[in-house]
């Protein structure tokens, strides 16, 4: 199952794709969570953070990462209830395209266990964190 959604954000593409790749930025939009990684393709990536009491724990590899084009990587949620098996893990993917004075931001979504009602909560997740990347971007 995938699920695609897209922002046109007002600022440059290397400002946004800072805001997409360092620390500083992902605690702003992505519940309080950090981003850990080296970027380098099949090194891991951790995603980590507490938001409102909760302590949040993503992990994952990085699958592809081309400087201000694209990134792609995966991720999982232990705390979803979830076996830690290739099929219950989410694969991110971000697109960006230069549009005139501002950038096309794509994210999309890839789930492998059928499970909607799973894929239902990816798109509200992203639903609230899309706005917020393009504050974050454009400020």
């Amino acid at each position: 199952m995938k699920t695609t959604k897209t922002v046109e954000v007002q600022c440059s593409l290397e400002r946004l794709w800072k805001v997409l790749t360092e620390s500083e930025f992902t605690q702003q939009y992505m519940f309080n969570c950090s981003v850990s990684t080296t970027w380098l393709v099949e090194e891991e990536i951790i995603w980590q953070g507490n938001f409102n009491g909760y302590e949040a724990y993503q992990k994952g590899v990085v699958i592809t990462f081309n400087p201000f084009e694209e990134i792609k990587y995966s991720t999982f949620d232990p705390n979803f209830g979830l076996e830690d098996k290739p099929e219950n893990y989410i694969h991110v993917t971000y697109r960006l395209s230069k549009k005139n004075d501002s950038v096309e931001l794509e994210i999309s979504n890839e789930t492998f266990d059928g499970n909607e009602e799973r894929m239902n909560h990816i798109k509200s997740g992203w639903d609230m964190v899309l706005p917020l990347i393009k504050e974050v971007a454009e400020k």
